[in-house]
């Protein structure tokens, strides 16, 4: 199938428009179409550590969005080295790998994201797509995907479309507003929009044409923009220390870096392990990422010795790599004892209940790490196992199809939600969903918008 069908499926026959271009439900519809086809097709990282990292920011600046919401946000981190984020309609929001490793503090990357969250929230594509007048609702759909993943969907709409890619002055002015509004709110500085913008324009004025990032062919960066944001804080007094990176985003950065397999960062990092504290903390987390449990549970003990206390869940999950179960579920338990809301500790806990068999327990973990806001497809791969194992088929079956299609396995992904739905009870919640799933995804298998 060529790639100009790209969109042909996606947008399956919109009804009639109402406000923005789209009814809220179909431009809902919209976002799950697109997020069916980007798990399949666009390289997602779905290290639970970086997934979980991005989500909570997200999730932080959603929670002060204004009353009553449209759409539950998801947030996706692309494996790609290049500066992207993008929203896509139905409160999807795509942020590369490459942007996180570009962030300087949390402040930063709260920032872009809640520019995007302005995008998404005030519904800015289908109203420029209903002012424009210039797309089809398919070429729309292409549109997205090629603003997302630029070396998949260019071919598919044609060099004539690029030149509609860009946000309207009116939308970006709009999404910086409102961005600065939520960030504000949620705690983080709003000097790190404008400090992380205006880094990026005075990149983006010594670049050549063909070297300028994805982020700044669609969020055009401009004097005037600039300089509005800048006004827009100039009366806001500074967090003291906003400009420094936390913790938790060096950690993430660390782990980026890690997943590349270079033996070089690891080279980097144990140079810098010298230093101790912080940097002894980051090395032993390279290890860990690097597949080096046994080389990494020493060193990130004695960073926690020294002093760096948010290390209990990296120090578990070495323990759990390196065999020692009751070792990690000792320390994995303190954590959540004493940090119920952290997901990836909840996580870890599930697993390691897991592999002891003690599947009722696993479950009351992974059931919770699962309401903590990140779309983990491990979490759902270890539901389905200890449902499974416990005796519950149908929800077994049911947390397995999600694993797989969050996976991008679609095919198999509807086999399961076809079983789970002959096991399950029709008028449970999970039994209407698999069966939603089931015509969902039955629908997009025809209407694939990329070929193989």
């Amino acid at each position: 199938m060529s790639r100009r069908l790209l969109a042909a499926g996606l947008v399956v026959a919109l009804g009639a428009p109402a406000a923005f271009g789209y009814p809220i439900s179909e431009e809902r519809k919209l976002g799950d179409q697109f997020a069916i086809e980007a798990a399949s097709q666009l390289p997602l990282l779905r290290e639970p550590a970086v997934v979980d990292y991005v989500s909570r920011i997200g999730q932080r600046i959603v929670a002060k969005l204004d009353a009553p919401q449209p759409f539950d946000y998801r947030f996706s981190v692309v494996r790609d080295e290049t500066l992207n984020a993008f929203a896509v309609p139905g409160g999807f929001i795509y942020v590369n790998s490459g942007l996180l490793l570009r962030a300087g503090n949390d402040s930063e990357l709260a920032g872009v994201l809640a520019h995007e969250i302005g995008h998404a929230h005030a519904h800015h594509i289908v109203r420029q797509q209903e002012k424009t007048q210039l797309l089809s609702y398919a070429a729309l759909a292409a549109m997205l995907l090629s603003i997302v993943q630029p070396a998949i969907g260019a071919a598919a709409i044609g060099a004539d479309a690029t030149a509609q890619l860009k946000y309207q002055r009116g939308f970006e002015q709009e999404a910086d507003y409102l961005g600065l509004r939520y960030m504000r709110a949620a705690g983080f500085d709003p000097h790190g929009m404008a400090s992380f913008m205006k880094r990026l324009w005075e990149e983006q004025r010594t670049m050549p044409l063909d070297q300028i990032p994805p982020y700044m062919m669609s969020h055009p960066l401009t004097d005037e923009r600039i300089s509005n944001l800048e006004a827009a804080t100039r009366n806001i007094p500074a967090q003291p220390g906003w400009q420094q990176p936390s913790f938790a985003l060096e950690r993430v950065q660390a782990i980026l870096r890690a997943l590349g397999g270079e033996a070089a960062v690891r080279a980097h990092y144990e140079k810098g392990a010298a230093a101790g504290g912080r940097a002894l903390a980051l090395y032993g987390i390279v290890l860990l990422y690097q597949r080096d449990a046994g080389g990494a549970l020493p060193v990130l003990e004695k960073a926690k010795a020294a002093g760096i206390d948010d290390l209990d869940t990296d120090v578990a999950l070495a323990r759990f790599r390196t065999g020692d179960l009751d070792g990690a579920l000792m320390v994995v338990r303190g954590r959540v004892e004493q940090t119920p809301d952290d997901t990836l500790a909840q996580a870890l806990l599930g697993q390691v209940l897991l592999a002891k068999k003690d599947y009722a327990a696993s479950v009351r973990a992974l059931e919770r790490a699962s309401q903590g806001g990140s779309a983990l497809d491990q979490v759902e791969y270890d539901l389905g196992q200890a449902y499974g194992r416990g005796g519950d088929a149908g929800r077994g079956l049911y947390h397995l199809a999600r694993a797989l299609e969050l996976r991008g396995d679609l095919e198999q992904a509807r086999a399961q939600y076809q079983k789970a739905a002959k096991v399950l009870a029709p008028d449970s919640a999970e039994g209407q969903i698999a069966q939603e799933r089931v015509e969902r995804l039955g629908e997009f298998s025809h209407r694939r918008i990329l070929g193989h």
